[in-house]
């Protein structure tokens, strides 16, 4: 019997560990991301200096209601940046994991070494998005609260498409 108690004790283990991380693997803070204001954005928006990614999450159309009813909210973003939506949740499904790593390799055509600044609404996505990127071997990532302090700045924003997966 204590065999199997130990047996069983190490399988729920194992089992919590690979939940646990899934969930959390986001959560240990990076020193290797720098986080940036207002101003530096904006010299990165004029210079076109850096990637700027919105990684705001997009609303998704319920399976049931009829594509005549659905009228997704627009997303208004920085000038300049390239939307690629859904990638800061806290867990992504393989899809969106694929979506996210093929979209940043394209658009940084492959150069671990670019500079991301990765955003949102008011940071969380991007936080966790710019964690991914680093876990990635992305080595220039930057990070900016979000749209919501852009436009409190007086800064305008723009209507943005999703990025499509190359």
């Amino acid at each position: 019997m204590k065999v199997f108690n130990f047996i069983f004790f190490i399988f729920i283990s194992l089992i919590s560990s690979h939940f646990s991380y899934a969930a959390n693997e986001w959560e240990e803070h990076s020193n290797k991301i720098i986080i940036l204001d207002t101003n530096e954005v904006k010299n990165i928006v004029d210079s076109k200096s850096a990637i700027l990614l919105d990684v705001w999450k997009k609303d998704i159309k319920p399976e049931t209601l009829d594509q005549k009813k659905w009228m997704p909210v627009q997303r208004y973003s920085i000038p300049g940046a390239k939307w690629i939506p859904n990638v800061g949740l806290e867990v992504l499904t393989p899809e969106l994991r694929k979506y996210f790593t093929e979209t940043v390799k394209h658009l940084t055509k492959g150069n671990k070494d670019a500079k991301v600044v990765c955003f949102c609404r008011r940071g969380y996505y991007s936080k966790i998005a710019a964690e991914r990127l680093v876990k990635m071997g992305y080595t220039n990532v930057f990070l900016y609260p979000g749209t919501d302090l852009w436009e409190d700045a007086g800064n305008r924003l723009i209507i943005v498409k999703p990025e499509i997966m190359k």
